[in-house]
C-alpha cells in the first residue's frame, strides 16, 4: 500500500523537462470535486504519547514564563518549540535528533531576521520572504525529513514578523526560540532511555503483522503480489535507539531479513498456486494459514511485556514444530523455503525474548544498521542540480518565492490585519504536485474555520483565567500531534486553537486573532492554488521518465536473478537485495506517480489508463521475480537438492532468457522514452518453452516462475504498442516530438 502522500520526492537525476506544463489549455476543466474533500481519517494512526511530548516542550516553557512574571519569554520559547516539535516527527533516532536540531538553529535564524526586517524596513521583507520561500521550495529535492525541517523556518520567519523588534530586543527572542528547540531536541534524545528496543521490536512486529496478513490472503486462494514499499522496520533499524545493544540490533536485523524471505515465499506460492492442481493448492492453503498464525504470534512475542516473552516464545516454538510442508511436487521448493523461514524466525524470537547475551558479538554491526543520513556535500550536490527551472523542485522553488513575494507585497500595501497568515498558509499547503495543493489548501482553510471558533469558544466562554488558558493551549497542542497523521484537517482544528489561546494569552482579543487568521488563511490557500495553476508542474511531465525508471530497475533485476539461477553464488545475496529494493522502490514511485496522475485534470483519459496498467502488469513481474528470488535462496540449502530446484543442463537457456530479458525490457524503457515504437522484440516464449519442457519434470516451480516472467515482459511490450499508437492516431496535428505521456504539458 502506499505511504501517506505528502509528496515532497527528490529530482536529483530526473531528465529534464523545461517546459513544465505552463501552457495547458484548459484550466477551465479542472476537477472541482477535489476541493470537497477533507481526506481519508485513519483513527489508527493517532500518536498520543508524541503528542504529550510535544505538548511538554511548549508547555514548560509557558508554565515558567507565567510562575516567573516573564510570560512573553516563556511564549517566545513556546513558539520556537512548537514548529520543533513539528520536526521532530521526521526520522528515527539520531536523524530525529538532527532534525530538531537542523530545524531549532533555522527557526532562532529566521526569528531574528523577521523581527528585526518587520522593525527596521517592512518592504525590505519581500524580499527576505522571496528568498525564503525559494529555500523552501528547493528543499522538497532533499527528501520529506530535510524538506519538513527547512519550512518550520519559514514558520519562524512569519510569527516573528508580526512582533516587530529592534536588533537586541529580536536577538533575546530569537535565543528564547532557539532554547524551546532545544528543549524539543532533548525530550527526544531523553525518550531512548524509556524502554530502549521498544520501538525497534515494534516496527519488526508490524513488519511481521503485514506478513500475517498478506499470508491470510494466500490461504484464502489471492495470487495478488505483496506491496513493493519496503517494511517500515528497514528504516527503524537503520537508525536504531543509540542505547540499544549492538547484539540486539543484530537479532532484529535478521529478523528483518527473514521477513523479506518469507514475503518472496509467500509470492512464489501465490504464484505456484494457479498452475498447480486442486489438491497441491488444499494443502499449501494449510500451509500458509499455518504461516499465517505463526507469524502473528511472532509479532505478538516482540511486541509482548519483557515478563510475557519467554512465555509467548515457548507457544511459537511449538507452533512452529506443528507446521508440516505440504508433500506436493508442484509447490515443494518454495513450502520448504517457507517452513524453514519460520523454523529460523523461531529461533531467533526465542533469543531475543531471552535478552540480550551476556557478550554482544565482535565486530561492529551491518551497514544497515547505520543511520545513512546525507552529508553536507550530497545535500549541497542535490540542491545545485535542482537549481533549474528543468527540475521539478527547481520550479517548484521559483514559484513558492514568486508567489510568496506577491503575497507580501499585497500584505504590505493593503495593511491587511495580521498578513503573516497569509504568507505562512502558503509555505504550508503549496506543494510541487496538484494533489497535495488543493488538499492542504482545502483542509487548512477547513480546519483553521473550526479552529478558531474552538479557540474563541474556549477564551469567550470559558471565562479561564490565566493557568487555566495554559492548561487549554496545552491540550489543543497535543491534540494537534497526536492526530496529524489521523487526518491533516484535524491538526488545523486544534493548531489553530492553540494559537488562538496562546495570543489571548499575550494580550491579543481572541475575536481579532480569529477573525484575521480565519481570513488570511483563506487568502493564503487561494493564493497556493491558484499559483499552481498558472504555472503547474503536473506529473504527466516527468510520469514517463519515472515509468521507464521502474522498467529498467525490474528490468535489472530479473536479469540478475536469471543469471543467478543458471550459476548460482555468481551475483551473490547482497547484490540481488539490492536489486530488489530498487526494484521495490521504483515500482513504490510508479504507483505513486500513477495516482498523482489520476489526481490531476486528464487531458486525456488514457494517460491514468496506462499508467494503471502498466503498475498492474509489473505487479505480475513482481511476483514472478520473488518466486526465482525464492527458488535462489532454495539452491544452496537442500543437499543434493540443486538439480531439482535447476537442473544443470538448463544453465544455457537460462542465460540466453537472460539476455533476452535485458534486451527487450530496455528496448520497452526506450520505447516508453521516445514514445517511438519498439523494434522488433525479441521472442521470449521460444526460449522459455524449451526451458520448461526441459524443467517440467523436475522443476516445476521454475518452469512456473519464469513462464509469469515472461508473459509480464510480452503484455508490457503489447501495453506500450497499443499506447504508443494510440498516441500517434488520436492528435496526427501534433508534432511527433510533443505526443507521448508528456504531451499534455508540451
Amino acid at each position: 500500500m502506499l505511504a501517506r502522500r505528502d509528496r515532497d520526492r527528490s529530482t536529483h537525476g530526473r531528465p529534464p523537462d523545461s517546459k513544465g506544463g505552463s501552457n495547458r489549455s484548459y484550466l477551465g476543466d479542472l476537477s472541482w470535486r477535489g476541493l470537497r474533500a477533507v481526506g481519508p481519517i485513519h483513527w489508527s494512526a493517532a500518536a498520543p504519547w508524541r503528542g504529550a511530548r510535544v505538548a511538554v516542550g511548549v508547555l514548560v516553557p509557558l508554565a515558567i514564563g507565567s510562575a516567573t512574571g516573564h510570560l512573553s519569554y516563556g511564549a517566545f520559547a513556546a513558539l520556537g518549540a512548537l514548529p520543533a516539535g513539528f520536526a521532530s516527527f521526521q526520522g528515527v533516532a539520531r536523524t530525529r535528533l538532527a532534525a530538531v536540531s537542523m530545524a531549532s538553529l533555522g527557526i532562532a535564524i529566521s526569528t531574528f531576521v523577521g523581527a528585526t526586517t518587520a522593525a527596521v524596513a517592512p518592504w525590505l521583507l519581500v524580499a527576505v520572504v522571496i528568498v525564503w520561500g525559494y529555500l523552501i521550495g528547493l528543499a522538497v529535492s532533499l527528501g520529506q525529513r530535510l524538506s519538513v525541517a527547512t519550512l518550520q523556518c519559514g514558520a519562524g520567519l512569519t510569527v516573528a514578523v508580526g512582533m516587530p523588534l529592534g536588533p537586541g530586543p529580536a536577538g533575546a527572542r530569537a535565543g528564547f526560540a532557539l532554547a524551546g528547540g532545544v528543549l524539543q531536541g532533548l525530550l527526544v534524545a531523553g525518550s531512548w532511555i524509556v524502554r530502549p528496543g521498544d520501538t525497534e521490536r515494534k516496527a519488526i512486529g508490524d513488519a511481521y503483522l503485514a506478513l500475517a496478513a498478506y499470508a491470510r490472503e494466500v490461504a484464502d486462494g489471492s495470487t495478488e503480489t505483496p506491496s513493493a514499499v519496503e517494511f517500515s522496520a528497514a528504516a527503524v533499524l537503520k537508525d536504531p535507539n543509540p542505547l540499544l545493544r549492538e547484539a540486539t540490533q543484530l537479532q532484529l536485523l535478521d529478523l528483518l531479513e527473514e521477513a523479506e524471505r518469507v514475503r518472496a515465499s509467500l509470492a512464489a506460492l501465490a504464484a505456484e498456486m494457479g498452475s498447480a492442481g486442486p489438491d497441491a493448492n488444499a494443502r499449501v492453503r494449510r500451509l500458509t494459514a499455518a504461516a499465517a498464525a505463526t507469524l502473528s504470534l511472532v509479532a505478538a512475542t516482540l511486541t509482548a511485556r519483557r515478563h510475557d516473552r519467554a512465555e509467548r516464545a515457548g507457544e511459537l516454538t511449538r507452533q512452529v514444530g506443528a507446521v508440516i510442508v505440504p508433500a506436493s511436487p508442484g509447490v515443494r521448493p518454495s513450502s520448504d523455503a517457507l517452513s524453514g523461514q519460520l523454523r529460523a524466525i523461531a529461533r531467533i524470537v526465542v533469543d531475543v525474548a531471552d535478552g540480550p547475551p551476556a557478550r554482544d558479538r565482535p565486530g561492529s554491526a551491518p551497514d544497515a544498521s547505520r543511520p545513512r543520513g546525507r552529508d553536507g556535500g550530497a545535500v549541497g550536490a542535490t540542491l545545485r542540480a535542482n537549481v533549474s527551472l528543468s527540475s521539478e523542485a527547481g520550479r517548484h522553488a521559483v514559484r513558492m518565492a514568486a508567489i510568496a513575494g506577491v503575497a507580501e507585497v499585497m500584505v504590505l500595501a493593503t495593511g491587511l490585519s495580521e498578513g503573516r497568515w497569509v504568507v505562512l498558509t502558503l509555505f504550508i499547503v503549496l506543494r510541487p504536485d496538484y494533489g497535495s495543493t488543493v488538499s492542504r489548501s482545502v483542509q487548512r482553510a477547513v480546519g483553521t474555520a473550526l479552529g478558531v471558533g474552538l479557540g474563541v469558544a474556549a477564551v469567550q466562554f470559558g471565562r479561564l483565567g490565566q493557568w487555566e488558558l495554559v492548561t487549554v493551549a496545552g491540550v489543543a497542542v497535543a491534540a494537534a500531534y497526536a492526530l496529524f497523521d489521523v487526518a491533516y484537517v484535524l491538526y488545523c482544528v486544534f493548531l489553530s486553537a492553540f494559537i488562538v489561546v496562546l495570543l489571548d494569552i499575550l494580550g491579543t482579543p481572541a475575536v481579532r486573532t480569529a477573525t484575521s487568521r480565519l481570513a488570511d488563511t483563506a487568502i493564503g490557500a487561494a493564493l497556493a492554488v491558484i499559483a499552481y495553476l498558472v504555472w503547474p508542474t503536473w506529473e504527466a511531465a516527468s510520469a514517463r521518465d519515472t515509468f521507464a525508471a521502474l522498467l529498467e530497475a525490474h528490468g535489472a533485476y530479473a536479469t540478475a536473478l536469471l543469471r543467478e539461477l543458471a550459476h548460482p553464488g555468481q551475483l551473490g545475496a547482497g547484490r540481488l537485495r539490492r536489486l530488489q529494493v530498487t526494484a521495490q522502490r521504483a515500482r513504490s514511485d510508479a504507483e505513486a506517480s500513477a495516482a498523482r496522475l489520476s489526481e490531476e485534470p486528464p487531458e486525456d483519459p488514457v494517460i491514468p489508463q496506462f499508467a494503471r496498467r502498466l503498475v498492474a502488469t509489473v505487479r505480475r513481474l513482481t511476483q514472478a521475480e520473488l518466486a526465482a528470488h525464492t527458488l535462489i535462496t532454495l539452491q544452496h540449502v537442500p543437499e543434493g537438492l540443486e538439480d531439482e530446484i535447476v537442473p544443470r543442463d538448463c544453465s544455457l537457456l537460462l542465460d540466453r532468457l537472460a539476455s533476452m530479458v535485458a534486451t527487450a525490457m530496455s528496448a520497452i524503457a526506450g520505447s516508453l522514452r521516445s514514445m517511438e515504437p519498439t523494434a522488433a522484440v525479441v521472442d521470449l516464449r521460444q526460449t522459455q518453452a524449451q526451458l520448461a519442457s526441459r524443467a517440467a519434470a523436475a522443476a516445476p516451480a521454475l518452469a512456473s516462475a519464469t513462464d509469469g516472467l515472461v508473459d509480464a515482459v510480452d503484455t508490457l511490450e503489447s501495453i506500450l504498442r497499443d499506447y504508443v499508437k494510440i498516441i500517434a492516431t488520436a492528435r496526427p496535428e501534433r508534432p511527433a516530438a510533443r505526443r507521448g505521456i508528456s504531451h499534455v504539458v508540451r
